[in-house]
């Protein structure tokens, strides 16, 4: 087991953030909200819609699991760089950094020993709640493929978050600017890009306040989390009106759709669409993709921001090498005679 990666895990799960009771606490707070959204659910199944029962509560099952799911990802944004990014920053404040740097350890298992004790914690938040994220099985609307699909796009979303936090550890000279700059780069991902992609159909649109109608690509979109974890759960796209009553994924998905030119889909029931934009399969109808899923690039870019983060952080915690001169401030010449040679200023 990384040396590094054993004793934090005895640290942190040893200290008081992880006493039983704030895991009672956490549990009780996801619980409340897991409730009240069910409530809401019901309310909108039952009052405004008129759904027969079976499907009133296929409905149901599926607004807890986009809500769940969209409330996770925003605490892996909210909580992953705060434990990350006193990871580095921390040791370096204690005087202990060069310690680690002297050790046998490489470069890249120091790096992996903080960043694993880091995201271990958070991982112990999330089992904890699993049982509530997976209610929505009970009442259907999702699938196990469904809840595969989200955890696993958090995952990596919180192995990249904590990359980048690494990365802004090791670089920064105090605690407080490490976090800020962790939480600068975690805002702009999930947040701001939204910002940008506002800024994207802006400039797509037409002289008649349109967007083409072989669909817009999105940039901005690319790296934003929740357009990533919807696309990743709702490929391969499907237009049903089940679909899009009060869904927390509806607006995310309403992007998805104008991407593949399949914009008016949603109003219209796929009708005035370009031919071939929609295939019908046992009755069904999907979407027939023009670009590829908005997913894929969002993987491949966190994998490429991981890669970053990882190599930056390794290559500042790297130990500095020996500085070799001779007693007049010259390096030593290759010669068969013998030299006096000063190692940091000991001779």
């Amino acid at each position: 087991m990384n040396p590094v990666l054993a004793r934090e895990t005895k640290e942190r799960f040893r200290g008081k953030r992880t006493m039983p009771w704030l895991l009672i606490v956490w549990i009780l707070a996801i619980g409340l909200i897991a409730y009240l959204l069910f409530v809401i659910a019901r309310e909108i199944a039952q009052s405004q819609f008129g759904l027969g029962q079976a499907l009133a509560t296929g409905f149901m099952g599926r607004f807890l699991f986009e809500s769940m799911t969209l409330l996770v990802v925003t605490a892996v944004v909210m909580v992953v760089p705060g434990l990350t990014a006193l990871t580095i920053v921390g040791e370096r404040e204690r005087q202990t950094f060069q310690l680690l740097q002297v050790t046998q350890m490489s470069p890249y298992q120091l790096v992996f020993g903080k960043l694993s004790s880091s995201i271990a914690y958070f991982g112990i938040l999330i089992v904890a709640v699993l049982p509530i994220v997976a209610l929505p099985l009970i009442f259907g609307g999702t699938t196990l493929s469904d809840i595969a699909v989200a955890l696993g796009f958090v995952a990596l979303l919180t192995v990249m978050l904590g990359s980048l936090s690494m990365w802004m550890s090791a670089r920064a000279k105090s605690s407080r600017g490490a976090v800020a700059m962790s939480y600068a780069i975690a805002f702009v991902i999930a947040f701001l890009s939204f910002a940008g992609l506002g800024a994207e159909y802006f400039f797509a649109l037409d002289d008649r306040g349109s967007l083409p109608s072989e669909g817009v690509e999105s940039v901005s979109a690319f790296v934003n989390p929740y357009f990533g974890l919807v696309s990743a759960i709702a490929a391969p796209l499907e237009i049903g009106q089940d679909r899009f009553f009060a869904s927390p994924y509806t607006p995310l998905e309403l992007h998805l759709f104008a991407r593949q030119g399949a914009g008016g889909a949603v109003d219209f029931g796929g009708g005035g669409l370009e031919p071939g934009t929609i295939r019908i399969e046992d009755g069904r109808q999907f979407v027939n993709y023009s670009r590829p899923p908005l997913w894929i690039y969002t993987v491949v870019i966190y994998t490429g921001l991981i890669a970053l983060g990882l190599w930056r952080a390794a290559t500042i915690v790297t130990a500095p090498a020996a500085r070799l001169r001779t007693r007049n401030g010259q390096k030593p010449k290759a010669s068969t005679e013998p030299t006096t040679v000063v190692v940091d200023g000991a001779s």
